[in-house]
């Protein structure tokens, strides 16, 4: 019964749009990583416009890029020429190792904190949810889906030898097709497969190609370990859950945090985390662990 009155007090609270964390305002995620969204937008033109101008201190694309003389390529793309060709690149290998790293770590947050097409998939889901748009097709998240089709690329990839991931990387296509127009003023067909991954979103499945399907996104998540940073609720020291399922609405890609291990799925965006906040304050049970 009194978690039933502090979960009414919240609500009434939030109906009012006065509600205040406990705490004094603990520091929301979603505001630091629309900035870092946006920060990765403006590097994504700002790369090539500066190339253009005989400024190459970064270059590259999402596939890979070199910053001074550091070199990073996406996991994915690294491993093609090894199944392709059956040849090792020890230099392509190295350049994997930083965001190979940087997803032991911190889990896949290049997807929900970077890359372009997860940031277009949130505005247009939003544009979705602001004009009533239904989908035909609700499936159920799981991670065995998301494995088979990254499974199937590679496979692909050692039969016949062609980079079928470059075709299917939708962070590699965005940032090539933005240099492209920005060198040439012209665009190429692969932004096609951008436009059809929006449109199976808004009117078929909701985020089926980050939820679902992307094999860069696959491919990060294979990379954790016990200790990756992971979305843990934690009922301990007064953390009360009021079982509102607020975060459950918050997450785009339609898990639930309450039922916990959603690891495999969850891209640490965070907003679910934000959710339980403003409902609970203090006694948030939803937050980021290692």
């Amino acid at each position: 019964m009194r978690g039933l009155r502090d979960l009414r007090a919240c609500l009434s609270r939030r109906s009012r749009g006065h509600y205040r964390n406990p705490q004094g305002g603990r520091m929301k995620i979603t505001p630091i990583r629309r900035t870092v969204q946006m920060l990765s937008l403006a590097g994504m033109v700002a790369v090539p416009l500066l190339n253009s101008r005989g400024i190459s201190a970064v270059s590259g694309s999402f596939y890979s890029m070199e910053i001074g003389p550091l070199l990073l390529t996406d996991p994915l793309i690294a491993l093609q020429p090894l199944l392709a060709t059956m040849t090792i690149d020890p230099t392509l290998l190295d350049s994997a190792l930083i965001p190979i790293g940087l997803a032991l770590v911190l889990g896949r947050v290049f997807c929900s904190w970077v890359c372009p097409q997860n940031t277009l998939s949130e505005l247009f889901d939003a544009v979705g949810a602001r004009l009533g748009l239904t989908r035909l097709w609700t499936p159920v998240p799981r991670p065995i889906t998301r494995y088979a089709v990254l499974a199937l690329i590679l496979a692909a990839t050692l039969l016949f030898g062609f980079p079928l991931a470059s075709l299917l990387s939708a962070p590699g296509i965005i940032s090539v097709q933005t240099a492209r127009l920005i060198y040439e003023g012209t665009v190429g067909l692969e932004l096609a497969f951008i436009g059809t991954i929006i449109l199976a979103e808004l009117f078929l499945v909701r985020r089926v190609w980050c939820n679902h399907l992307c094999p860069v996104g696959s491919m990060l998540s294979l990379f954790r370990f016990r200790k990756t940073m992971r979305v843990v609720m934690a009922e301990e020291g007064g953390n009360t859950c009021l079982h509102c399922r607020e975060c459950a609405k918050a997450c785009q890609l339609d898990l639930n945090p309450m039922a916990g291990n959603i690891a495999p799925q969850c891209h640490n965006c965070g907003a679910c985390i934000d959710a339980c906040q403003e409902m609970t304050g203090e006694r948030r049970p939803l937050s980021f662990r290692f």
